[in-house]
């Protein structure tokens, strides 16, 4: 029995900046200008610094897309590799004070929306195998960094998980990815210290269900109270500035399967057209970006874990023509639907 005990928090907008600064602080030591990272995202390097600074997806797409552009090979691993608990601010400290590898891995999955999110992150527990895994599945929709995205939060959560056990040596039994082997396979092989495999259905470590037992040398069970509280308590604060994003998102997902527009939400919603593209600008997002991603959401859901047509799925999510959907899936993704379904049936 597998139990999905620990799922992915739900979206909710514009995230904290803390990946962004420290990759900007890294690379800066390495003689990368800032400017270099930061060219068309409309941040300052003044505002990194801004714990309470937060970005939209469109920022992180292009900030990545700079970083990849400096073409240093395995510069994910490199990056992922030397990031802190401390980076992270209370989230990281509060992940420290966590009794136990189970706790802490749980605590990173559910208060996720604390940190620059770019993926989803879910720890699946499988009692008759003995055999679990800790699951990411990129959000950020852009297949050219999809690779450079998967690559840097695994190798993060593999250097936190280190710094709470304070072992530098632990590795998971295996890291499955969905991405063909690429030319920097070797370093990736030396760096996660276990067996690596491509092409697979989703991208997750996996790990005996012993491993959840270890111990975590710098727990507190004294502070997590009142950090755990201080962490619901940013979050709460977010999720109510973000309260118009978030019934944005349940309006679309209850429709999407309907040829709708930006009219029928701003109707729904009793406001002008213009005054939701203007709220949502400030979200940093549109009506386009948000029905795309829970189109694309929706119908991986449906092609791994149903057995309806290709066709029928197209339909499911708003497409009357499936080879549009095909197309937009593709874009989407960076695979066809029939590519996702077969990876699931092998």
């Amino acid at each position: 029995m597998t139990s999905a005990n620990v799922l992915p928090a739900p979206c909710i907008g514009q995230v904290f900046a803390h990946k962004l600064n420290f990759i900007t602080a890294k690379l800066i030591k390495n003689n990368i200008s800032p400017q270099t990272l930061l060219e068309s995202t409309n941040i300052l390097p003044a505002d990194l610094n801004n714990r309470d600074y937060k970005i939209n997806k469109e920022q992180i797409i292009t900030f990545y897309r700079n970083t990849l552009a400096l073409k240093i090979p395995g510069l994910s691993l490199l990056l992922g590799g030397s990031i802190k608990a401390n980076d992270y601010g209370l989230y990281g400290c509060t992940l420290l004070c966590c009794k136990g590898l189970r706790s802490s891995l749980a605590f990173s999955v559910r208060y996720h929306n604390l940190v620059t999110k770019t993926v989803n992150m879910s720890l699946l527990i499988n009692e008759d195998s003995e055999i679990s895994s800790f699951r990411f599945e990129d959000t950020l929709l852009a297949p050219d960094i999809e690779e450079f995205n998967i690559e840097l939060q695994c190798a993060i959560v593999l250097s936190l998980v280190r710094e709470c056990l304070d072992d530098k040596n632990y590795a998971f039994d295996e890291l499955k990815l969905t991405c063909k082997a690429p030319k920097h396979a070797d370093l990736i092989n030396k760096h996660f210290q276990c067996s690596i495999h491509y092409q697979q259905d989703y991208n997750e470590f996996t790990f005996k269900n012993d491993d959840l037992l270890l111990m975590t040398p710098r727990s507190n069970p004294f502070a997590m109270p009142l950090l755990v509280d201080q962490c619901k308590s940013v979050l709460n604060s977010i999720a109510a500035k973000n309260e118009f994003l978030i019934s944005i998102n349940q309006w679309v997902a209850a429709n999407m399967h309907k040829d709708i527009t930006s009219k029928d939400l701003a109707s729904f919603l009793c406001i002008t057209p213009r005054t939701l593209r203007r709220k949502l600008s400030i979200q940093g997002t549109s009506f386009r970006s948000i029905i795309r991603e829970l189109r694309c959401e929706a119908a991986k859901k449906l092609i791994r874990e149903t057995q309806l047509t290709i066709d029928d799925v197209g339909y499911s999510v708003g497409f009357s023509d499936v080879s549009n959907f095909r197309a937009a899936f593709k874009k989407w993704t960076g695979h066809t639907p029939s590519n996702i379904r077969q990876l699931q049936s092998n």
